[in-house]
């Protein structure tokens, strides 16, 4: 058992960082804002379409993203509560958390391009941190950090 819980540990920590670069990868593509162009200006170039328009339809889609996930980590919060694995109080805490640092995120949005890889790096490490001594703090078992982890929705993470 004690080899699990690192192990657990490090997978978390490991589904945050790949959800976080992800995430910051997708959004780069839509907002580059480099010579070559945004993947919606190339789009709306190549398909002769408004530029509005294709943007609108890469912004619903993120949205409807978002909140299918957000509704996933809904329904798999509430089985763990049923299944006594987390009482409601801890659910309430870690859905909280999510909307913090969501809006972390979109406040923090694009301070990461800047940075180098060792500047990125050390602010994720200490994001991670950060989450690991809120759920300490909170009696959040780490199992249920993914949920409240970044997972790439901006830059900033």
């Amino acid at each position: 058992m004690n080899i699990k819980k690192p192990l657990l540990i490090a997978g978390a920590i490991t589904a945050i960082g790949v959800t976080g670069l992800v995430g910051t990868a997708v959004v780069s593509a839509a907002t580059d804002t480099s010579n070559s162009g945004t993947l919606v200006d190339k789009i709306a170039q190549k398909f002769n379409l408004n530029k509005a328009d294709v943007q609108a339809v890469f912004d619903q889609n993120r949205t409807d993203h978002e909140a299918q996930r957000q509704a996933n980590v809904q329904t798999k919060l509430d089985q763990a509560v049923k299944d006594g694995k987390l009482t409601a109080d801890q659910e309430s805490k870690i859905l909280a958390k999510l909307k913090e640092l969501q809006a972390q995120r979109d406040a923090d949005k694009g301070t990461m391009k800047d940075k180098t890889p060792a500047e990125r790096k050390a602010a994720m490490d200490a994001k991670k941190a950060e989450l690991e001594q809120w759920a300490k703090d909170n009696n959040i078992p780490t199992q249920y950090l993914h949920f409240v982890g970044p997972h790439g929705h901006g830059p900033g993470m």
